[in-house]
């Protein structure tokens, strides 16, 4: 098997450094009012990003409008986008039934602060539509849907351990924010309190006997985790069913952080997929048919009514849970109409197939190339990894030349106007939108990056 290139000496580096200076200068000259604008947001917003990933080199373009699978800047240059709203646009950019949602608002409110029949409407639809989910309440965010559902779990059991697996990012909620990056021993990030972050067990996916362990020698409130992780790497089926046995034998609350496998894998999520429920799911993302902030968390009823304040009683008997914004009746709107197309089922033919297409064409330039590399994904998410062997968990991927072609991959597909998420860790998102000549785009640059990486 060859390697891919990792310039060693001089000669390598001096052309490698011309290479990339003239790829940066192409993009720098053809996005000027991005960098213009790029100058004006580093004074006013912390790094010039309102969220980090959202900073690639030398410096992110700025997006004047979207439709379909394509995004626009403010400079008029067009990017077939695989970015796909941070994996919430399973649609596709402006779908009709969203801007439908839109203008039917439109002359009714976007904000009214009192129940509404949307949300009647989209909390049935989700009931309909997802297997273990019986109630559910609506949230802002994926975020704020973990942080309830984890308030939940802890009510439920009497417990304060949560569990979390490696390598996955379910939100900025403090104890889950852990391990999400490597190295996974360090705190993720500055001002997380080592008084909640004991809290918090690491587990590692994949590893059923590493998590029959940590749960019958911890007594937690609950395990947190994504059907497939990263939307990267899938899940042994032989795994989900052992932690899910492991929950119930514990009495710990599985929950499944579906904010990006909900509607995405199937109208059912990852759990209708592999046909293993949980106590609790998360939704987001795809829920309000990727254009709106949205989250929401549901699960069986008995658990879902601790936060019945009229059958609780006293405040210290029941959860709060509760936003200004929660349920909003655009946002209700919007997702109770992508819920029914999702629900047709139509959206999953395509996507998966597409998804089927790059994955074996990916998988076709290894072989063509011999190329130290692999595939990995499921249905609409694909990641090409640098690795030899497949990853099976997070820690596969710690890897220094892994890291660094991913960002040359992803530095390579931008300057030609090709967007994935995220720089650092590439992976491709499909949407409704997206057709076989979009594929056969990525394959056509795959292969010009192989040839250039690969050293025969």
């Amino acid at each position: 098997m060859t390697k891919f290139l990792n310039p060693k000496n001089e000669e390598d580096w001096s052309k490698e450094r011309i290479q990339r200076e003239d790829k940066e200068l192409e993009y720098i000259l053809r996005t000027k009012n991005s960098r213009k604008l790029y100058e004006r947001a580093k004074r006013v917003i912390p790094a010039g990003v309102t969220r980090e990933f959202r900073f690639f080199e030398p410096y992110p373009f700025y997006v004047a409008k979207a439709s379909g699978s394509r995004i626009y800047d403010v400079d008029g240059n067009e990017y077939l986008d695989f970015w796909m709203g941070h994996a919430a646009l399973v649609l596709g950019h402006m779908h009709p039934v969203v801007v439908k949602a839109v203008q039917e608002q439109l002359e009714l409110g976007f904000h009214f602060g009192f129940c509404h029949e949307l949300e009647v409407m989209l909390a049935e639809q989700i009931v309909k539509m997802i297997p273990s989910i019986e109630m559910v309440r609506f949230t802002n965010s994926g975020t704020e849907a973990n942080m309830h559902a984890i308030r939940l779990a802890r009510a439920y059991t009497g417990r304060v351990k949560v569990a979390k697996f490696e390598g996955a990012h379910h939100g900025i909620y403090d104890p889950l924010d852990a391990a999400v990056t490597p190295p996974f021993e360090e705190p993720e990030c500055a001002g997380l309190p080592k008084e909640i972050m004991k809290h918090t067990v690491v587990l590692r996916y994949n590893d059923l006997e590493g998590v029959e362990k940590e749960l019958k020698k911890e007594e937690l409130a609950c395990v947190v985790m994504e059907p497939v992780l990263a939307g990267m790497i899938p899940v042994d089926i032989e795994f989900l069913k052992g932690v899910r046995e492991l929950c119930t034998e514990t009495g710990t609350i599985l929950i499944f952080d579906e904010v990006i496998t909900g509607f995405r894998m199937a109208p059912g999520g990852g759990q209708q997929y592999y046909g293993v429920l949980p106590d609790i799911t998360t939704l987001g993302k795809a829920l309000s048919g990727g254009e709106f902030p949205v989250g929401a968390f549901g699960g069986r009823r008995e658990i879902m009514e601790l936060m019945d304040h009229l059958k609780r009683g006293p405040k210290s008997k029941s959860v709060r849970q509760g936003g200004t914004f929660s349920g909003n009746p655009l946002v209700m709107r919007a997702g109770y109409l992508a819920l029914k197309e999702y629900e047709k089922g139509e959206v999953y033919q395509h996507i998966n197939r597409l998804g089927d297409k790059l994955r074996k064409g990916l998988e076709e330039l290894i072989q063509k190339y011999d190329a130290e590399a692999s595939v990995t994904g499921v249905g609409s998410m694909i990641k090409l990894h640098f690795l030899r062997k497949k990853p099976k968990e997070a820690r596969d991927m710690i890897d220094p030349r892994n890291r660094y072609l991913n960002k040359r991959f992803f530095r390579h597909l931008l300057f030609n106007n090709v967007l994935t998420m995220r720089p650092e860790n590439p992976r491709f998102f499909l949407s409704l939108a997206h057709n076989d000549y979009d594929i056969q785009k990525v394959l056509m640059l795959t292969e010009q990056f192989f040839k250039r990486e690969v050293k025969r």
